[in-house]
């Protein structure tokens, strides 16, 4: 699997940066979370808890994202099946964990294979690289089946 995607590896990239790439590709603006939304985000927060900036989570900024509907966005928006003009594809960054997330699954696989991975990984071969390889592996496959 590392030589099948040794070429579509990318570099790390900052969340801000992931989000100025896609702001090319959708249509995406700031927004304030709705009462569900904010639930996804505290669960989300749930992720980090592990992590050694925990004892800072009140420091942390979230930054959220609404993924406008339109012709751009249909692909995601059919994915998770949203009929409702109540729901809609969020994405949550925060720029200091350099994290990014989305509500949609395939949105969030597309921008973390955007965001890449820290050269370090790939060249000790870590369980973060692997993660990485079947992030790129789903991409491929998922991309082969819309053809």
């Amino acid at each position: 699997m590392k030589q099948q995607y040794s070429h579509e590896i990318r570099p790390l990239q900052s969340v801000n940066d992931v989000i100025s790439a896609f702001q090319k590709k959708l249509d995406i603006a700031e927004t304030e979370l709705s009462e569900s939304e904010a639930i996804f985000l505290k669960m989300t927060i749930l992720n980090y808890i592990n992590d050694p900036i925990k004892s800072n989570l009140d420091n942390l900024n979230f930054i959220s994202y609404e993924v406008v509907r339109n012709e751009k966005s249909d692909h995601y928006y059919n994915h998770m099946r949203i009929t409702s003009d109540n729901e809609r594809i969020i994405v949550i960054i925060e720029s200091q964990l350099n994290e990014i997330t989305s509500n949609c699954q395939e949105l969030k696989v597309d921008m973390l294979i955007e965001r890449g991975i820290d050269t370090s990984h790939v060249n000790q071969e870590t369980p973060e690289f692997f993660a990485y390889l079947m992030l790129l592996d789903s991409y491929n496959e998922n991309h082969r089946i819309r053809m």
